[in-house]
């Protein structure tokens, strides 16, 4: 199965890359590793309508917008070209951090962090690269927790050209156009071992990008199939494709599946197509569906429509970002969303010269992360492979959830940023009468940075109290080179 999907995803590639005079690869800009470093990113990214939704980002895509802003925000310029030199040689390590941490006796998942938890006193992590040529890039990283021990992400290699790049190994993924939540695919799971293909450069006056990756999870219990269980490593695509109506308005088309596994076996190239063009057909049994036996499904697929509309009021630049993803489809109908999960989302870059604030809301249906076919879930290693709210319910529960959160920073100097960011949960069934086992869950992430000589210091309070109503509170000290 890998192998057809790698030839598939080849010839494709090789067409695509046709298109003009080939460029090298490109390597990737941070993703949920420098807080400060990345909401300059997403300032950038408002400011010049930065053209796709899809991240981590390419440097090299970023390095042609960033000259955008170099006489308009000198200094957010200067901040993020600094950066970008350490992957202006052939070899070097980009990023190292160490952090020690002390929290009471209630164990949480920390946001967006591959899994890992508070209970680590100690943990570090590091991302390097050695690129031999224009077209070859050999990236290692990872990290390590005292209680989690390793965390594998950021070992991959890419080769190929602008317009096709081709990632082998743990190479992360997040299909979504907002910065604290992706539905179907973040980093709150490790990454899993897999291809990608995308393209570094936009193509045409659209700038269409696209993106799809093949992986295969860790091995997980309970995957159904002819009334019993058994355990197996399922596959897993991913398929994005990203273009721009007009300069402010960017969209992205989304969809991740998960299949085969244990006793329901390889899933060839066939069945996947037919999974693509008609999901009804492929996973919806019963019915008026055309499939009904059962024991045929392909798998568990879902599917999101983003939307970023770039925009400035009184020279105040902002984005309003939209987002509507379905766990499944509705009616029977292949163009319907099911289970649908709505999105709503505010960015502010510069709220004054020093601040900035970003407010999402989001109305999510029953039904997400878990599923008939795999009892453990829309999961990776334990941990839910869409937004960290799948690890505030418990396991199996497909309740739905309100969720508002409101984040402001403040560049307190040259040298010290502030971040507090506030988020609240109330689980709540969208289906049902079913009396509600959660309490309104509240939680607080306050985050001081700064530098001090040569030294990236920061302090970081992470409490609360959570949906079981149980208080939790960790305090950490880093350090960055």
């Amino acid at each position: 199965m890998t192998f057809r999907l790698v030839s598939l995803f080849a010839s494709i590639g090789f067409l695509i890359s046709s298109y003009g005079v080939m460029a090298g690869v490109s390597p990737y800009l941070p993703l949920k590793l420098n807080p400060v470093f990345e909401l300059e990113v997403e300032r950038l990214v408002t400011i010049t309508g930065y053209p796709t939704l899809r991240k981590p980002y390419h440097i090299a895509t970023m390095v042609d917008y960033l000259d955008k802003v170099k006489l308009t925000h000198p200094q957010l310029h200067g901040r993020i070209n600094r950066y970008i030199e350490r992957f202006k040689t052939s070899a070097n390590v980009t990023h190292l951090k160490a952090e020690i941490r002390l929290d009471d006796s209630t164990s949480k998942t920390l946001k967006n962090s591959r899994g890992r938890s508070t209970d680590n006193t100690f943990y570090s992590e590091f991302s390097a690269f050695w690129q031999p040529s224009e077209y070859v890039i050999a990236n290692v990283g990872g990290g390590y927790g005292s209680e989690d021990h390793g965390f594998n992400f950021g070992n991959y290699i890419s080769i190929g050209s602008d317009y096709l790049q081709v990632d082998i190994g743990y190479r992360e993924h997040w299909l979504s156009p907002f910065q604290d939540h992706s539905m179907i695919i973040s980093t709150q799971a490790k990454p899993m071992l897999g291809i990608t293909l995308s393209n570094v450069e936009p193509i045409t006056d659209f700038d269409i990008t696209y993106e799809v990756s093949f992986g295969q999870l860790e091995k997980v219990d309970g995957i159904v199939f002819d009334g019993t269980t058994s355990s197996g490593n399922p596959g897993f695509l991913t398929m994005n494709l990203g273009f721009k109506p007009f300069d402010w308005w960017t969209v992205s088309l989304n969809r991740t599946m998960q299949f085969g596994g244990g006793d329901r076996g390889s899933v060839d190239a066939g069945s996947i197509w037919e999974a693509i063009i008609d999901p009804v057909g492929s996973d919806n049994c019963g019915g008026q569906s055309s499939l009904q036996d059962c024991d045929d499904e392909f798998g568990n697929q879902q599917a999101a429509i983003g939307s970023r509309f770039d925009l400035s009021w009184n020279d105040v630049p902002y984005s309003l970002i939209l987002e509507v993803a379905g766990e499944d489809s509705a009616n029977f109908n292949n163009y319907q969303l099911g289970n649908v999960a709505y999105s709503f989302g505010l960015f502010i870059p510069y709220l004054s010269p020093t601040e900035s604030l970003n407010i999402t809301a989001q109305f999510i249906e029953d039904a997400w992360y878990v599923h008939h076919l795999y009892r453990e879930g829309y999961s990776n290693d334990g941990n839910i492979l869409g937004h960290w709210w799948g690890d505030e319910k418990r396991a199996g529960d497909g309740i739905g959830a309100n969720i508002l959160s409101v984040k402001y920073t403040n560049d307190l100097s040259t040298t010290s940023h502030l971040s507090v960011k506030y988020s609240t949960i109330e689980n709540e069934f969208s289906e049902s009468n079913a009396a509600v086992n959660y309490d309104r869950g509240h939680y607080v992430e306050l985050d001081y940075n700064w530098q001090y000589k040569t030294h990236f210091l920061g302090l970081h309070l992470y409490a609360g109290k959570d949906v079981n109503g149980d208080g939790f509170s960790s305090l950490a000290f880093s350090k960055m080179w």
